[in-house]
C-alpha cells in the first residue's frame, strides 16, 4: 500500500475540507482504520488552521500526504519563500499545534520552505 497526494492550496479554509475528504476516502480505500483516519482528518484541520492563523494572505501552500503500511506523513510547505518568520510563529503558537502534537506520533517544524511535517503511525 502506497499513496502519494500533493495538493497546491491557497490560504483558504474551504479548500482544506476538500483535501480532508479526498485523503479520508483514499485512506478508507487502503483499509486504514477509522480511528486513524479520524485522527488524520483532525491533524489536517488543525495544521491548516495554524497556517491560516499565522501566515499572510496571498501565500499559496503545498500539502503532501504520503501513506504506506506503517504511517501517514503530512507535509505543509510554501515553495519559493523563506519560512523563517512563519516557523517562529508556528513553534510558539498555541491550541492548534498542541492538538496536532497530541494526535501525531511526530511533529517537526523545520526551515527551507517546509513549515510542518506530521507523522501518524497507522
Amino acid at each position: 500500500m502506497d499513496l502519494r497526494l500533493t495538493v497546491d492550496l491557497p490560504r483558504d479554509v474551504d479548500r482544506v475540507n476538500t483535501l480532508r475528504h479526498v485523503l479520508d476516502g483514499a485512506l478508507a480505500g487502503l483499509g486504514v482504520a477509522e480511528q486513524a483516519r479520524t485522527d488524520i482528518a483532525l491533524i489536517v484541520n488543525e495544521t491548516w488552521a495554524n497556517v491560516i492563523a499565522h501566515v499572510r494572505i496571498g501565500v499559496a501552500f503545498q500539502v503532501r500526504a504520503t501513506v504506506d503500511e506503517q504511517r501517514c506523513v503530512i507535509e505543509v510547505t510554501h515553495p519559493g519563500e523563506s519560512a523563517t518568520k512563519t516557523i517562529n510563529v508556528l513553534t510558539t503558537s498555541g491550541h492548534s499545534l498542541r492538538v496536532v502534537r497530541s494526535l501525531a506520533d511526530d511533529v517537526d517544524v523545520d526551515s527551507d520552505g517546509l513549515l510542518m511535517k506530521v507523522t501518524k503511525l497507522l
